[in-house]
C-alpha cells in the first residue's frame, strides 16, 4: 500500500469520525463509553454495565434494545429510568407517558363529557387524581 493509500484511509476514517458527535444527541450514549472502540476496522459503541460492543453504523436502534431489554448488568432503576426517556418512535410502536398531556387530555375529555364533579369523589378514583 503506498503512503498515499495510507493517507486516504486515514482520512476516509477520520470522515466516519467527525459524523460521531452528530450522532450522539440520542439519549442512550449516556449508557455507553464515550470512545468508539474498532473491531476488525468496524467502530463499535461499548456498554458501560456489561461491556457488551455493538455496532452503530445504522444508527442507535440496536443501542436502545440492549439498555431497554437485554442487558442483564444495568440496575432495573436505571433501565425503567431509560425507557421514560425514550421519544414515541411510531416504527417501533414505543409509548412514553406525559403526564402533562395525559392531565390535559384528562380535562378536556371530563368538560366534553360533562361529567359531574362530584363523579371525582369515588373513592377508586381519589388515588389516580391525588397522583396528578
Amino acid at each position: 500500500m503506498s503512503t498515499s493509500e495510507g493517507s486516504k484511509t486515514a482520512d476516509s476514517m477520520d470522515e466516519d469520525t467527525s459524523q460521531v458527535p452528530h450522532a450522539r444527541r440520542s439519549k442512550v450514549w449516556e449508557h455507553y463509553e464515550q470512545e468508539l472502540v474498532v473491531v476488525e476496522g468496524d467502530p463499535k459503541a461499548v456498554c458501560k454495565y456489561c461491556r457488551g460492543q455493538f455496532h452503530t453504523k445504522f444508527g442507535t436502534s440496536s443501542l436502545r434494545t440492549h439498555i431497554a431489554e437485554a442487558c442483564r448488568s444495568i440496575e432495573d432503576a436505571c433501565r425503567k429510568s431509560f425507557l421514560l426517556t425514550m421519544k414515541k418512535m411510531p416504527s417501533e410502536g414505543l409509548l412514553v407517558f406525559d403526564e402533562k398531556v395525559s392531565r390535559e387530555l384528562m380535562v378536556k375529555f371530563c368538560i366534553h363529557a360533562e361529567i359531574p364533579f362530584i363523579k371525582f369523589e369515588d373513592p377508586h378514583l381519589q388515588p389516580w387524581i391525588d397522583s396528578l
